[in-house]
């Protein structure tokens, strides 16, 4: 894959699938439970989008100005590139904690070699928060609380909170890795830790 390097990443001793596997079981920080439902009607809300296709990926998550993200729209997954995606809330301290654990995964990444951003990345880390559920901060203040929370990657609103069903997302944080062809490849609620995404990421690109 282009802007991936071939040998020598990581020089892990132990393989990656027990890593995870690991990692996985071991008792993480839960974060925060998604609080309740939008402020509409029980029942059939305005994010039930089946038989229009709307349902089912790629989703657009409309991405605002702060650090290391500009205004406009990317989509997850992404065909041919690893997404690392974090569902993440403003007012979860968990959510809060894992932005300085991602933005070390990042640049752990980055200094192996691999094109993490930009313009034509093997990479995208993006945050994402739900525009149906929780809280509802202005662009302004949810770029300053990224900013100010270690954030430096794209940054975004699932505005129809389409992605947070499909991909069953009921607690704060949420990350889960798609490889290139959009299957899910890791994922996990809570905390985590920098080389265990490292581990995740790399995974996806290799057998992805």
């Amino acid at each position: 894959m282009d802007g991936t390097r071939g040998t020598g990443r990581s020089g892990f001793s132990i393989d990656r699938r027990e890593l995870l596997a690991s990692a996985a079981g071991m008792p993480a920080l839960v974060g925060c439970l998604d609080g309740g439902a939008d402020d509409g009607d029980d029942g059939d809300g305005g994010t039930d989008t089946s038989g229009d296709g709307a349902g089912e990926p790629p989703f657009e998550i409309a991405t605002i100005d702060a650090p290391g993200s500009e205004a406009g729209t990317v989509q997850i997954p992404q065909s041919g590139r690893v997404t690392c995606c974090n569902f993440t809330r403003t007012q979860c301290p968990t959510s809060r904690g894992l932005l300085p654990t991602l933005g070390e995964a990042k640049t752990r990444l980055e200094n192996e070699g691999y094109a993490v951003g930009g313009d034509d990345p093997a990479i995208r880390f993006l945050s994402v928060t739900d525009a149906t559920s929780g809280p509802s901060p202005s662009d302004d203040e949810l770029a300053a609380w990224f900013d100010e929370n270690g954030g430096d990657w794209p940054l975004g609103r699932d505005e129809t909170g389409a992605s947070y069903e499909y991909y069953e997302i009921d607690g704060y944080p949420t990350t889960i890795v798609l490889d290139g062809a959009g299957e899910s490849r890791w994922r996990n609620a809570g905390d985590t830790t920098a080389s265990t995404v490292v581990t995740a990421v790399e995974t996806a690109l290799e057998e992805g």
